[in-house]
């Protein structure tokens, strides 16, 4: 009876709980420079143990889902940070009630901070504000020539389809997924749409009719979270990476619409 007791207590007061809420897990699968700091915060104030890129001995978890092992992902619950590397089908049918946020950006904001952050990297390292190496810095991710940039473009719009393609291939997996622009949302639609694509029981509640790639998909009439979203990481940006990235664009055929949308 005295060990029931304090098993009892030990359960009610949490300390025999696991280290992780028992929750579904949560990938976000947009690159860096889309809110990836910010998501990190709104789902750790949620109370989902996060990894926003290296942790808990992983070099980088969206590269590791490569490796198609289920324990590497036993410590967190909510993934973001290079997610256009993840191995997203596998996580779909590794972990069954995950959920799949493609976290994106405006094209134009999404290259100018890309493209600064490179010139931060290497002028870090006493390097030119563009070119393609650096040895002396401390980042490997230093190369924003315009044909690096160019492919930044070509690859995330490949990866942007092949996700909304594949998400929205059945019913279940299009109740198990949204997409969200964390700059360009206003803070009541993304706790909406993150309200949402994380409820319980994504199955059999508040199914949508249709892909949720904007908030007016989403069915529910209002969110249940409230409350400002944190401006996590946030940079200006030099007006030289500016003109540049809007010259390269120009240059590229891409008109005023296509450089602020969100899906390439």
């Amino acid at each position: 009876p005295r060990a029931m007791i304090v098993l009892a207590v030990t359960l009610a007061s949490g300390l025999a709980q696991p280290s992780i809420a028992v929750r579904d897990h949560c990938f976000f699968l947009g690159p860096m420079k889309t809110g990836t700091t910010t998501l990190r915060d709104v789902m750790a104030k949620r109370g989902y143990a996060t990894c926003h890129g290296a942790c808990a001995g992983m070099d980088n978890w969206a590269r590791d889902t490569k490796r198609h092992n289920k324990r590497d992902f036993e410590k967190h619950n909510a993934y973001m940070d290079h997610g256009q590397s993840a191995d997203f089908r596998w996580l779909a049918d590794a972990f069954p009630g995950s959920r799949f946020v493609l976290n994106t950006r405006e094209l134009k904001a999404w290259l100018i901070s890309r493209a600064d952050h490179v010139r931060r990297n290497r002028e870090s390292g006493h390097c030119s504000s563009w070119g393609k190496a650096c040895p002396r810095a401390s980042s490997n991710f230093v190369d924003n020539t315009d044909e690096t940039i160019r492919d930044w473009i070509i690859n995330e719009s490949k990866h942007q389809q092949d996700v909304i393609r594949f998400f929205n291939s059945t019913a279940e997996l299009r109740n198990r997924f949204a997409v969200v622009d964390v700059e360009g949302m206003e803070p009541s639609d993304l706790h909406l749409v993150l309200d949402w694509v994380t409820r319980r029981d994504p199955q059999n509640s508040l199914m949508a009719a249709r892909l949720v790639v904007n908030p007016s998909d989403v069915p529910m009439a209002r969110p249940t979270h409230s409350g400002k979203i944190p401006d996590s990481n946030s940079h200006g940006h030099s007006h030289e990476v500016k003109h540049h990235i809007d010259a390269l664009l120009r240059h590229l055929g891409c008109t005023q619409t296509m450089t602020r949308a969100t899906l390439y």
